[in-house]
């Protein structure tokens, strides 16, 4: 009863919100990973999937990001044309997906998962963390 009172103290209620607002964002990340479709691969998960015949490299970076390096034989579609180029990907083919740093990925391996692509996998970290871990790009 005393923390009630604490917490709804005139003088904590800034802290209050904080802590209110944190819980809610932690709660809100816990079941989005828990309905998320796609998985999250490291440099080393993006190795073994690139040892399968059947898999799709798509690099949704800009083009002028590319001129620093990119993974060899990927695909390159931009992040604003991906929802509209959709249809030239093979959905029986497994999709790893990279920007970056990860985020705008993450972004568009949803968009795959919602549009009936089973294999989805972002590169954790991006083209950062591939570099990062030494291996090879093409520029």
């Amino acid at each position: 009863m005393e923390i009630i009172e604490f917490l709804l103290a005139d003088e904590q209620l800034l802290t209050t919100g904080t802590l209110i607002v944190l819980v809610a964002l932690l709660i809100g990340n816990v079941i989005a990973d828990k309905f998320r479709k796609y998985e999250i691969v490291d440099s080393n998960g993006a190795i073994k999937l690139m040892d399968k015949k059947d898999l799709i490299i798509l690099d949704v970076r800009e083009a002028k990001e590319r001129k620093t390096g990119f993974i060899a034989n990927d695909v390159h579609i931009p992040l604003a044309q991906v929802k509209n180029k959709l249809d030239t990907l093979n959905k029986n083919k497994k999709v790893l997906v990279y920007c970056r740093s990860g985020s705008r990925s993450a972004h568009i391996a949803g968009l795959l998962t919602r549009n009936e692509f089973e294999h989805v996998y972002n590169l954790k970290g991006g083209i950062q963390a591939w570099k990062k871990a030494n291996l090879p790009i093409k520029k």
